[in-house]
Order: C-alpha cells, then structure tokens, then sequence
C-alpha cells in the first residue's frame, strides 16, 4: 500500500538520521582497529544493530513509497522504546560522552527512539489492520538478539552490557535481568498493541 507523500518524506529524515549517527558513531569507534574490529565491536550491541534496522527499514519506506507491515513496525518500535528505556534507565549513569559522541549517544538513545514512536503512532497504527495482531511476535528480535549476545559473550569472554556479564554476575544475576527485560517488553508489546487497536484511522478509505 502506497504510503501518504508527507510520511514518505519523513520517513527519510529518520533513516538519514540514523545513518549519519551510524556514520558518526564507526568513524569514532575505528581508530588504530580499523573498520574491521569496528564493525565487530558494534555489532555485539543491540543499540546499534537496532538502529541500523531503523535505518533500512526508513529508507526503504523512503525510497520504495510502499508501507512495510504493521507487525514489523511495531516490533522495530517496541525495541527502539526498549533501547531508550534500557540506557536512560540502566546505563546513562556509566557514560559521560562529550564533543560527537554526545551528539551520537543522543540520536541512538532518544532522538531515534522518540522519532520512530511518532511515526508509528501517527502513520502506522493509524493505517494499517490492527484485529490480527501478535504482540508476541514483536519480540522475536531482542529474542533472538540476546541468544546471539550471550553467545558470542561464552565463545569470546566479552559481554556488551553490565547486565549480560555472565563472567561478572554469574548465571544467577544475569537469569534475573533477563527475565525482567523480557517481562518489560512483553507488557511494552500488549500496551502497544492495546493503543494500536484504539488509534483511529486518519482515512477510513485506507483500512482494508
């Protein structure tokens, strides 16, 4: 379904966004390493891997003028509210970024986030059939995410985040930082789709 000209626009503003903070934030993290060690690094983190979705998803809305589905954009929402509510929650503390940064922490951490819910609660989930959705399946990325991270932490010793440190905390302290990420976002998913169901549509010519 063709997507409202204005949106499109939008649309691309937020992936530029996301790309130009994504640009920023290689630039500052190659150093001696090389783009290489760069990119491996950066891909341990769900922060930043979320974004690059955010990217590819905006633009290919962007350039392509076509909506994507609702439950793929409600999953790229719900784990974009996470990566904020996660940071400014559990780790802004840790950081005292300055100069880029700063300027790159906040588009991953806020800007974004806060930019991607606009757009879904002001394009999304107020076009698209909301009766079958599957909150349950909104999780499959940070699902599979903390799979991946806690085994590339077992096969190299290095966990991106405290809260995943199973050399630090043991199995018994990371068990109950899971299960409570993952509690938070279930009930983040049903919330979303609860006021998903109740958004009313800007044109009823656009429901199908």
């Amino acid at each position: 379904m063709a997507i409202d000209p204005k949106y499109r626009i939008i649309a691309g503003m937020i992936g530029g966004i996301a790309v130009a903070a994504l640009t920023a934030h290689m630039t500052l993290r190659m150093g001696s390493g090389g783009i290489v060690a760069a990119l491996w690094r950066s891909g341990g983190y769900f922060t930043i891997l979320t974004n690059v979705l955010t990217a590819v998803t905006f633009l290919t809305i962007a350039i392509s003028g076509r909506r994507l589905s609702f439950g793929w954009m409600s999953m790229l929402t719900l784990s974009m509210i996470m990566v904020a509510l996660v940071y400014h929650i559990m780790l802004a503390h840790l950081f005292n970024p300055n100069g880029l940064r700063w300027w790159t922490d906040q588009a991953f951490h806020t800007v974004l986030p806060a930019a991607v819910l606009w757009f879904w609660l002001m394009e999304v989930s107020r076009v698209d059939p909301r009766g079958g959705a599957r909150p349950l399946s909104w999780i499959i990325w940070p699902a599979c995410y903390g799979a991946y991270a806690l085994l590339r932490g077992a096969l190299t010793g290095w966990y991106p985040y405290p809260f995943l440190n199973v050399v630090r905390l043991g199995w018994d302290g990371v068990l109950p930082n899971l299960a409570g990420i993952a509690v938070a976002f279930v009930a983040l998913a049903y919330v979303m789709n609860y006021i998903g169901q109740r958004m009313p549509p800007r044109d009823q010519r656009d429901v199908r």
